[in-house]
């Protein structure tokens, strides 16, 4: 970070990274709640504790090779973060808006607010935080109505490795606070900054805890599977204020883009004292430049996390182990250790078993017979083992669910659908609303999940797992559903092109 010729306040640090790390929080923290329970959460910021309680007592690293080292993590993660926080806005405020163009506007305001120095820096972070905390507060507030407080007594704590690995991996991305370390002892007054690191951690952690569970108490054990953004999906289910269903995920994201906008300016500006001189700055621009190019692409977010899964984070462990064995006497060697080194371990575990799972990624819905639906689920596989779609006739998508079940002893994870093909024939049904309700109140489906209607039959779809046109997102159709609108969706003809868009009247 620009530290500048004068010490930073801790007030200052509090608020930047406070913001930064509830925006993380919000952002991935309710995803663990996805039929599972706060264990890997708890790992997680206890893992976090550990770090932070490290870099109280160890100095900050010096070398310049190491201080590049470290950047390079922080600027992997600032690029995922900031492709989140474009996809993001353009999912619930700019939809249909070119991914480019909201990444481009991101990535200038970034580099303005670099290029003005870290006093700049510090100051929009003092002036932006109470606003962003109290909107926050304030719209997670207004959906209170919609949490069913029995789901909390499903919640359990389990002893499953698998929990310590994911809570490992969390710990990841919440370690986007680490680089608090690199500005010990330049802090006024200095000896509060372990004070502060403690009042980020703490603060951090109870709204990460609080987010987990506010979520779980709103979808319950049938989890966010298929939420790609949790909490702001939870935001359309609210009717606040009248009957605009969708106004307040605009109103969550626009605080919660402050927050990520402030952790992205965080994670990108450079390790170094003193402000930039000009021939820095050209650097900082072209290190800027290569992070917006890297975050348009989507393969870089599957690279990105095993990087830091596997090579920046033990690094990161490493270096600050190994700085305090350097420091500390031999009780202190012996609790670093302790605290540290298990997380090494972590770095070589694999995914989650999917045995028990099949992973559904498109759900296609035909007429049946007698008031029910022809339902066909496709499944994700590797090209040299395909799956072959499942094919139903239920009255009800869960229904469709519990026969699937029975019949392959697998539960159908939604966690990876992307697309819902309706034939063009079930939009004028009278039990169409009933399906739309089913969708609405099931939190196993995500808003954002593409919708398209077919000209043929759907089924004809279920093994198209990526589509070249993007399709109009549930949310809006549930708005339009629920305030008795008219809305258009885009339409794949019977030779599987795209051509125009069917209106929906209510």
């Amino acid at each position: 970070m620009f530290s500048g010729n004068q010490k930073i306040s801790c007030r200052q640090l509090y608020r930047n990274y406070t913001a930064g790390l509830i925006s993380l929080g919000a952002l991935l923290a309710p995803l663990a709640m996805n039929r599972e329970n706060l264990t890997q959460i708890l790992w997680a910021l206890l893992f976090l504790g550990a770090w932070l309680f490290g870099t109280v007592y160890v100095p900050r690293p010096e070398s310049v090779w190491i201080k590049a080292l470290c950047y390079v993590h922080y600027w992997v993660l600032g690029t995922m973060a900031a492709r989140m926080t474009g996809l993001l806005i353009r999912e619930f405020l700019l939809d249909g808006t070119g991914l480019w163009l909201i990444l481009g506007w991101f990535y200038i305001f970034c580099f303005y607010n670099l290029y003005k120095g870290a006093e700049c820096r510090n100051r929009v972070s003092e002036i932006l935080f109470p606003f962003f905390i109290v909107l926050l507060l304030f719209l997670t507030a207004m959906m209170w109505g919609e949490v069913d407080l029995k789901h909390c007594f499903e919640l359990r704590l389990s002893a499953d490795v698998r929990q310590i690995e994911a809570g490992y991996q969390l710990f990841c991305w919440l370690g986007a606070v680490q680089s608090l370390w690199h500005l010990r002892g330049h802090t006024a007054p200095e000896g509060k900054y372990g004070k502060t690191v403690g009042k980020v951690w703490l603060a951090g952690a109870s709204v990460i805890l609080a987010f987990s569970i506010f979520s779980y108490g709103i979808y319950g054990d049938a989890g966010h599977t298929g939420l790609v953004f949790p909490m702001a999906s939870a935001m359309t289910l609210a009717h606040f204020p009248g009957k605009v269903v969708g106004r307040l995920d605009a109103l969550f994201v626009f605080a919660w883009v402050i927050g990520l906008f402030l952790l992205c300016s965080t994670l990108l500006a450079p390790l170094q004292d003193g402000e930039p001189d000009t021939r820095k700055k050209y650097l900082m621009f072209a290190l800027l430049a290569a992070s917006y190019a890297f975050a348009l692409n989507p393969s870089f977010m599957d690279w990105g996390q095993e990087f830091i899964y596997m090579i920046s984070t033990p690094l990161q462990i490493l270096i600050l182990l190994s700085g305090g064995l350097r420091r500390v006497g031999k009780y202190g060697r012996r609790m670093l250790a302790a605290i540290l080194l298990p997380v090494l371990f972590l770095t070589g575990c694999g995914g989650q078993e999917l045995e028990d799972r099949s992973l559904v990624t498109s759900v296609c819905v035909d007429p049946g017979q007698e008031g029910t639906y022809r339902l066909t689920f496709g499944f994700g596989a590797a090209e040299d083992n395909p799956v072959e779609p499942f094919e139903t006739e239920a009255g009800s998508l869960r229904e469709a669910k519990e026969v699937y079940d029975e019949k392959y002893q697998k539960n159908m994870d939604f966690n990876h659908l992307k697309n819902f093909y309706f034939s063009e024939e079930i939009l004028y049904l009278e039990a169409f609303p009933k399906l739309l309700e089913e969708l609405q109140t099931d939190g196993a489906y995500s808003r954002g999940t593409s919708v398209y209607v077919t000209k043929a039959a759907a089924a004809d779809e279920a093994w198209e797992e990526e589509q070249p046109e993007s399709g109009m997102p549930l949310h809006r159709i549930l708005n339009a559903w629920y305030n008795k609108e008219s809305c258009t969706i885009p339409v794949i003809t019977e030779d599987h092109r795209y051509k125009g868009e069917v209106s929906w009247p209510y």
